[in-house]
């Protein structure tokens, strides 16, 4: 997918570690210090990145980091944007509680190199 971008290419110009970062380490088993396995990083009322390793993928911890933002924030609503075609993630955010509230075409915030096209989600705290 062309809109995604790699941390090297947006971590500085997107102010990245801006916010608020929260890591997801497990235990690989192949020494004793855990290895990362996803972060999510948020500021205000936007979570601007969820990540997680592929080789990590539906092991829960894209749901961890999620709530561990819902609960972190204390904005009454949060924001992202989920790239069309990213369907296990927009699952992932409409499971807990996200809804589409806008879809946009064109050159989208973070990524202004190429036209794409996202969904704007939120969610609101009960």
């Amino acid at each position: 997918m062309e809109a995604f971008l790699t941390l090297a290419e947006t971590h500085e110009e997107e102010g990245l570690f801006d916010g608020e970062l929260g890591v997801a380490e497990v235990a690989d088993g192949a020494g004793p210090e855990p290895v990362v396995a996803g972060f999510a990083a948020f500021a205000e009322a936007e979570l601007t990145w969820l990540y997680v390793e592929p080789a990590r993928h539906w092991q829960g911890i894209g749901r961890v980091l999620l709530c561990h933002v819902l609960e972190a924030g204390d904005s009454a609503r949060i924001e992202c944007t989920v790239p069309a075609g990213n369907d296990n993630a927009r699952a992932l955010y409409e499971s807990a509680g996200f809804v589409v509230v806008e879809t946009k075409t064109g050159k989208l915030a973070g990524n202004e190199r190429f036209a794409a096209t996202g969904h704007v989600m939120e969610w609101h705290r009960p």
